[in-house]
């Protein structure tokens, strides 16, 4: 039987076929993503790639800049909102300290909110130092922040 595994890109989707789990260790390692990330972009530099989607719903909260970044269109009233906003918009994929500052204009977000006591609770640092929401993080924006912004934009 013939599996496939879809890797979605920032270009599109890069589909490995497979029938063993051998079979998909040896094609992995001999594909290195960053260097067909650099060949599509060089070989199609003036196309425009369609950008990430934010969740159904919740267009009014933020929108996806075309590098990726996310873009907040109401900010929360708080550095630690605005981070664990920013996460949820990157939910599932986990995100750079990077991507967090740039998205949500905290500078070292890390050190300010991600890795404090009194957030800890809301965050998960990942095993390539990426960060996610933990459960109570989600909850906390979609039954706390979003609902405050919400409110705050109907004023």
């Amino acid at each position: 039987m013939v599996y496939k595994l879809k890797i979605r890109a920032k270009y599109g989707e890069v589909e490995i076929p497979f029938e063993t789990l051998e079979d998909l260790k040896e094609k992995i390692q001999n594909i290195n993503l960053e260097d067909v990330n650099k060949i599509v972009t060089e070989k199609f530099k003036n196309v425009v790639w369609e950008m990430r989607q934010p969740k159904p719903g919740f267009e009014d909260i933020y929108r996806f800049t075309i590098d990726g970044l996310v873009e907040l269109i109401t900010i929360p009233s708080t550095k630690a909102e605005t981070v664990a906003l920013v996460l949820f918009a990157y939910s599932p994929v986990p995100a750079s300290t990077q991507q967090i500052d740039l998205s949500s204009g905290v500078k070292g977000s890390a050190s300010l909110i991600l890795t404090h006591p009194s957030y800890k609770k809301y965050f998960n640092r990942t095993e390539d130092g990426k960060y996610i929401l933990t459960q109570e993080g989600l909850d906390w924006v979609i039954n706390k922040i979003i609902p405050k912004l919400r409110q705050k934009v109907r004023k």
